[in-house]
């Protein structure tokens, strides 16, 4: 039965932070806030303590007491439950809300991108994933990880800008604006320099490098053209992918998305869709989908 004050909220988890979008039963943005970290992978209590903690702040900024909770369908879109145990124990948590539902972040980004229809969503930050969502399948592609995957991602594009490079101060290919660059950049002169410098490198530390690439690429430098092609190559055929699961709305996300968006074919283009709205606001949408879906 519908409570008198029936509340909604849309968590957002992540390794670095944690964001809740409250709204009313009317679809009313009530109150937002930001928690830390909420990767139950990494750390399952830490990503609880954080969930509570952004409930109960945007809770308290509409001006309802923790109480209120009781009156809150609420969905957590976390990054890591695509791990069992991550997902049993966020599933197993005695949560203080009315109802609850855990999905991915992927998920409540594509519910999110597309109003919380169905569609599929290409990502392309540091790393690079492909999900859809059609008809209550889910379909993720390319979320292996750098290195194992990401092709296309920045973490990509600087790995393969280092690589490049290496090549060159091995004297198998000559100097490009691209690797003479990375060299001033990183400060470094030989083949043992670069590689003592990027050793110790994380996806995060290549994906620094990205922006070197494109700058090149834009400028016709053969190495960074090299490069861009493979990873444009790659985004195509995962946005064929996404279509080939049925997923009719296409949308690119992520800090690479207007990059990659402006190198497609004007035909691939024409298909994209527009990002509606934010992942949290997904996260929403689909507990209220939840909730109705309970109550017939």
């Amino acid at each position: 039965m519908l409570r008198k004050q029936q509340l909604f909220i849309g968590i957002d988890g992540g390794g670095t932070k944690c964001r809740a979008r409250l709204e009313s039963a009317s679809g009313h943005l009530l109150g937002e806030a930001l928690a830390g970290p909420a990767n139950p992978a990494t750390d399952a209590e830490q990503a609880i303590a954080s969930v509570l903690d952004a409930s109960r702040q945007a809770l308290a900024g509409a001006g309802f007491t923790e109480s209120a909770l009781a009156s809150c369908q609420v969905v957590l879109g976390l990054a890591g439950v695509n791990v069992p145990s991550a997902l049993a124990h966020m599933e197993q948590w005695s949560h203080p809300f009315g109802g609850m539902k855990v999905t991915t972040d992927l998920h409540i980004a594509c519910a999110g991108a597309h109003g919380g229809q169905d569609g599929g969503i290409l990502i392309t930050g540091t790393g690079t994933s492909a999900f859809s969502t059609v008809a209550g399948q889910q379909h993720l592609f390319s979320a292996q990880g750098f290195p194992l995957g990401d092709r296309a991602s920045g973490a990509w594009l600087g790995w393969q800008a280092v690589g490049a490079t290496l090549d060159v101060l091995d004297g198998l290919q000559p100097h490009s604006g691209l690797t003479q660059a990375l060299c001033r950049t990183l400060a470094v002169q030989s083949n043992m320099d670069l590689i003592a410098c990027c050793l110790p490198y994380k996806a995060a530390d290549f994906a620094a490098l990205a922006p070197l690439v494109l700058q090149w690429q834009q400028q016709e430098d053969q190495a960074a053209q090299r490069i861009v092609q493979q990873g444009l190559d790659y985004v195509q055929a995962l946005l064929q992918r996404l279509q080939q699961t049925g997923a009719s709305r296409l949308a690119m996300l992520g800090g690479l998305a207007p990059a990659w968006r402006q190198l497609l074919p004007e035909s691939l283009q024409q298909q994209l869709s527009p990002v509606q709205s934010s992942a949290e606001a997904g996260a929403v949408a689909l507990a209220r989908q939840f909730f109705m879906e309970r109550s017939e």
